[in-house]
């Protein structure tokens, strides 16, 4: 949702603003059937009087022996590398970011494209900082259109991502200056109120958790991350907003959960793969972690994500160890995050470093 809409309120402040001369294309990193996946996107849409069908996708790039995209220039949102056949195929053409992750250090400090922006700075959302980046072109636009119908679908379009990621900044781990300082920026755009914040919330999150007729493969991919670190090593983390018994049920059984997560990381020739879940039973927020190393460099690198990380992340043996396993050539366990606080934006890291020592 983050970047989507991060992409989406850029690309469009930066084309329109007063000053502009550079045509901006918000792209969706993901397949257009992937869309589907994400059923968060149908509150935040409407308000904003988009349909999904109005976004572009990776399924709409053409194909890469095509010359459109020769000189094309790539603006990142809401990560500051970019992964995968993207990276290999225009990762030297990449001029900008505005991101909260950890630094790559793989955007240019000097592109020579003065006018991007090269952003990499903790916040609880990226929208935060796409906010703060481009308030004077939203203002210089504001006052040249007075469109103030315009200007509260875009504001409610860019408040999406900030309220969920900060739970309506009341998630003091999580909440910058930044992100209070955006909100009350939108505000004065949305014409919304705490209630309104509220309820925008509240419709976001029920879309996000009907997950109900996805598939565990669909799950699995749904938010989902990858990252290629030194020698081709591959890691993929899935997020799931569900806890592993019922990812396990919806299986049908562990033996059958294991065959779909081994075809998942299979198809996406991974090293590692993990699951990352988030639940609430009664009234308390929790987090489980699985870790599988799938061949003995993996297995390297997750001993000592394990080592170094059980403290940092409060990893508690999960059910007896009941889905955990050892062998010559796989590894595998699941744990209780006790420090709740960890989302994958901390976990990855560690997880990256462990591959990288």
């Amino acid at each position: 949702l983050d970047s989507i809409t991060s992409a989406l309120v850029l690309a469009y402040l930066r084309t329109y603003a007063p000053t502009s001369h550079t045509f901006y294309i918000p792209l969706s990193n993901i397949p257009r059937a992937d869309l589907s996946l994400r059923p968060e996107l149908e509150p935040v849409l409407t308000r904003a009087n988009l349909k999904p069908s109005d976004l572009l996708t990776l399924s709409d790039l053409p194909s890469r022996s095509a010359l459109e995209l020769k000189d094309a220039r790539w603006v990142l949102v809401d990560h500051n590398a970019l992964q995968g056949e993207l990276g290999k195929a225009y990762g030297g053409n990449v001029v900008g970011c505005v991101d909260h992750h950890d630094e790559e250090h793989k955007v240019p400090e000097n592109s020579g494209d003065i006018d991007e922006p090269r952003i990499v700075e903790k916040s609880g959302s990226c929208a935060s900082l796409v906010v703060r980046y481009c308030r004077s072109a939203w203002d210089g636009l504001s006052r040249e259109q007075r469109d103030v119908q315009g200007d509260k679908e875009l504001a409610a379009l860019a408040m999406a991502a900030i309220l969920v990621d900060t739970q309506n900044l009341t998630a003091e781990s999580k909440t910058m200056e930044v992100d209070r300082e955006a909100v009350g920026y939108l505000e004065g755009k949305w014409g919304g109120e705490e209630g309104d914040r509220k309820s925008y919330l509240g419709d976001i999150t029920r879309a996000k958790e009907d997950i109900g007729g996805l598939g565990l493969g669909d799950l699995l991919k749904k938010d989902y991350k990858q990252w290629t670190e030194q020698e081709a090593f591959d890691i993929g983390v899935s997020s799931v907003v569900k806890d592993l018994g019922y990812l396990i049920q919806k299986a049908g059984d562990e033996g059958r959960f294991f065959d779909v997560l081994r075809e998942f990381a299979r198809d996406r020739e991974l090293d590692v793969c993990s699951i990352m879940t988030t639940s609430h039973k009664e009234g308390v927020f929790r987090r489980e972690l699985l870790v599988w190393a799938l061949n003995e460099k993996g297995i390297e690198a997750a001993k000592k994500f394990e080592a170094t990380s059980r403290e940092k992340l409060g990893l508690e043996k999960w059910n007896e160890g009941r889905l955990d396993m050892d062998s010559e050539k796989e590894w595998r366990r699941c744990w209780w995050q006790q420090r709740v606080e960890n989302s994958r934006k901390q976990v990855a890291p560690l997880l990256r470093a462990a591959i990288n020592k």
